[in-house]
C-alpha cells in the first residue's frame, strides 16, 4: 500500500510526500481528525515511505521493509495500542518508547513509533513523553494518531507538527466501496450513513453500520408511539465510555437522519433529497403521525442530545435524558 492507496485526504497525503522529497518529516507528528478517515493508514504508509528499500517519497509495498511492516513484524517499526482492560496507553508503554527512541534503527533508516488512540493517554503518560517529544534523535519519528486531539494536553500538542484530517468525501466512500464489489446502491446508502467514516464502511462490507441503522429505526419508530425505545437504550448504560459514547454518537447520528428525512417528507419536500431513501415509505408514514411541528420537535430533541454528549460524562444518563426527550417530543405531535 502506498500514498496513492489511502482514500480521500489528499492535502494531508501530498503534504506528507513533499515533506519526504525534501528530507524534513517531523519527528513528532500528530494525526488528527474524525474517526474511520485513514489517520493510522496513513502512518503505516508514512513508517514504510521513511524506510522503503525502493522510493524516497512513497511505499512500493514491496520490498522487504515495506512487506514487514504491513505485517507489523519490522524491529525498528511500533504500533502502540491500549492494552486490554486498560483505558488508555499507560505508562510502562510510555516509558518504552522513551527507552527505544534513542536506539539506533535495527534495521531500518528510521525508528517509527505509531500510538493510537493518543486522547486516552494516562497523564502519567503523557508527561513522560513529552522530552523525547521535543528532542527526539533526527532517525526517531513517533506519530500520534487521535481522534479527539483537543483532548491531548496542550503541552503534547504544542511540541508535534499537527496534520489535520477530514471525513471522507460520500463520492469517495461509495467509490471505494464498488471497488471492493459492494453492489450500486447499496455502496450509495452505506456512503450517505457513515458520514465520511470509511473504516466503519469497510467493516464487514458494512453489515455492522446496517445492522445499527436497523436499530436506529426501531427507536425513531418509538417516537410515532409504536413502541418503548428504553430497552435498545439500556444497552449505552454500561460498558467502556469512550467505545459506549462512539456507538451513542452513531446512533444519533442515524437517527437525526431519520427526522430529517422525516421533517422533509412532513413538508412535502422532494424526496431525491432524502438521506434513507430505501425507507421512504416508511419514513412517511411516521412523517403522517408527527405532522410537520412534530417532526421538527424530535429533530430539535436529537439536536439537543447530541450537543450534550461534549458535557456529559454519564452516557447511561444521556441515554435516559434522551428517552425522556423523545417521548415528550412525541407526545406534543
Amino acid at each position: 500500500m502506498g500514498f496513492d492507496d489511502i482514500v480521500g485526504n489528499g492535502r494531508a497525503r501530498s503534504l506528507l510526500r513533499m515533506a519526504l522529497r525534501r528530507g524534513r518529516v517531523p519527528s513528532s507528528l500528530l494525526f488528527g481528525g474524525p474517526r474511520g478517515v485513514g489517520k493510522r493508514a496513513t502512518a503505516r504508509v508514512l513508517a514504510q515511505a521513511l524506510n522503503c528499500g525502493r522510493l524516497s517519497d512513497d511505499a512500493c509495498g514491496e520490498c522487504e521493509s515495506c512487506r514487514l511492516i504491513a505485517g507489523r513484524n519490522h524491529p525498528d517499526i511500533q504500533e502502540i495500542e491500549i492494552p486490554a482492560g486498560k483505558s488508555g496507553v499507560s505508562i510502562e508503554q510510555a516509558r518504552e518508547i522513551k527507552s527505544l527512541a534513542y536506539l539506533r534503527p535495527m534495521m531500518g533508516r528510521r525508528r517509527v513509533f505509531i500510538v493510537d488512540e493518543a486522547e486516552e493517554m494516562s497523564e502519567e503518560a503523557a508527561h513522560s513523553l513529552l522530552k523525547v517529544l521535543e528532542e527526539p534523535p533526527l532517525f526517531t519519528h513517533i506519530v500520534l494518531v487521535s481522534d479527539q486531539p483537543v483532548l491531548l494536553l496542550p503541552t503534547i500538542r504544542s511540541r508535534c507538527q499537527v496534520l489535520s484530517f477530514l471525513p471522507v468525501s460520500d463520492e469517495d466512500v461509495e467509490r471505494a466501496l464498488r471497488d471492493r464489489g459492494v453492489e450500486g446502491e447499496r455502496a450509495r446508502l452505506l456512503a450517505l450513513v457513515v458520514h465520511g467514516d470509511l473504516e466503519r464502511a469497510l467493516e464487514a462490507n458494512g453489515n455492522a453500520v446496517e445492522a445499527q441503522r436497523d436499530q436506529a429505526w426501531v427507536l425513531f419508530r418509538a417516537l410515532t408511539r409504536e413502541g418503548d425505545p428504553s430497552g435498545l437504550l439500556r444497552r449505552f448504560a454500561f460498558g467502556r465510555r469512550k467505545e459506549v459514547a462512539e456507538d451513542l454518537t452513531r446512533m444519533l447520528e442515524l437517527l437525526l437522519a431519520f427526522g430529517r428525512d422525516a421533517s422533509l417528507l412532513a413538508e412535502k419536500g422532494d424526496p431525491r433529497f432524502l438521506l434513507n431513501p430505501d425507507r421512504s415509505n416508511e419514513i412517511r408514514e411516521c412523517a403522517a403521525v408527527l405532522g410537520p411541528e412534530g417532526a421538527l420537535r424530535v429533530v430539535g430533541a436529537l439536536h439537543r442530545a447530541a450537543a450534550a454528549m461534549d458535557r456529559m460524562a454519564n452516557t447511561g444518563l444521556l441515554a435516559a435524558v434522551l428517552s425522556a426527550r423523545w417521548k415528550s417530543a412525541a407526545a406534543e405531535s
